[in-house]
């Protein structure tokens, strides 16, 4: 169970870091695709150089670089979505959203490398269903838009980027797994997006607030996902795990309402993330 404790202390620092990015995505000026690889950038850096101070280990060869390129398309196509729907919705709604992702976490576990499946998991998956349905179903309280739908895919892609994780992991040490996947991702959209990146020298790179929320969160995720993909060394399975970090669907929708002050929809967004801990503990399980 030395996996489940590890999984839990990713979940702290990334409700935090979900704080973060929202409450930094709400600054004007501030580009949210170049906020959003700036952060991959830089925890990539900063595991860099903790794996060269601890020891790096990652095997490359033709099947590990395979993988890591499709690695890279994967979480480009997440991180796109992830944080161009962050800008315009709700963190308290984007969590909830997220949630779904234990829904395609579930196929491609058991699809793909062959995980377990049992009626608990059909369970929750039916359990994160309704949670989604009470938010968003009946008189239109809350949108449910372009950019809500532009979440539900960022879903379907870091599921597949779990999948990845989980087979890369193994090739390697955490630390060094983590610097290749954030910092390769960070590097490439950057250069993909450099058009933004070119007009962020004269606007986002220089808000003091796009530096605070990129080397925060930076080390935020480095702890946070040398904690994840230690527990997946662990033997911890991508369909157990994966719902687990989605918890923070749990977590975040409170601190939205309490610190970010989102208080539309509150009683619907309360009842949704009770109906979750339900669900992701039948998945988890």
């Amino acid at each position: 169970m030395e996996w489940f404790w590890l999984t839990l202390v990713y979940l702290c620092f990334m409700v935090i870091a979900a704080l973060i990015n929202k409450k930094s995505l709400s600054i004007n000026g501030i580009d949210e695709l170049v906020f959003g690889s700036s952060v991959q950038l830089i925890t990539g850096i900063i595991c860099l150089v903790l794996a060269l101070v601890t020891g790096w280990s990652f095997t490359f060869d033709s099947k590990s670089i395979l993988m890591i390129v499709l690695m890279i398309g994967t979480y480009t196509l997440a991180v796109t979505c992830y944080y161009t729907g962050l800008k315009r919705v709700d963190l308290s709604e984007e969590t909830i959203l997220s949630s779904t992702g234990a829904i395609w976490s579930l196929i491609l576990g058991v699809l793909i490398i062959n995980e377990s499946f049992g009626w608990s998991k059909i369970v929750g998956v039916l359990f994160i269903l309704i949670a989604n349905t009470i938010l968003f179903w009946g008189p239109s309280i809350l949108r449910f838009g372009k950019y809500e739908k532009i979440i539900l895919f960022s879903t379907i892609f870091y599921a597949q980027g779990a999948v990845w994780d989980k087979l890369l992991s193994g090739y390697g040490n955490s630390l060094s797994y983590v610097a290749i996947s954030f910092g390769l991702t960070g590097l490439f959209m950057l250069t993909f997006y450099h058009k933004r990146t070119i007009r962020a020298v004269k606007g986002t790179f220089l808000l003091k607030a796009y530096w605070k929320g990129v080397l925060t969160n930076g080390l935020l995720y480095s702890f946070a996902f040398w904690a994840l993909f230690s527990a997946y060394l662990k033997g911890g399975e991508v369909s157990r795990m994966f719902p687990m970090t989605l918890s923070t669907s749990v977590l975040v929708p409170i601190f939205g309402i309490v610190i970010l002050k989102e208080y539309k929809g509150m009683q619907r967004k309360l009842i949704a993330s009770a109906v979750l801990i339900f669900g992701m503990f039948m998945i988890g399980r």
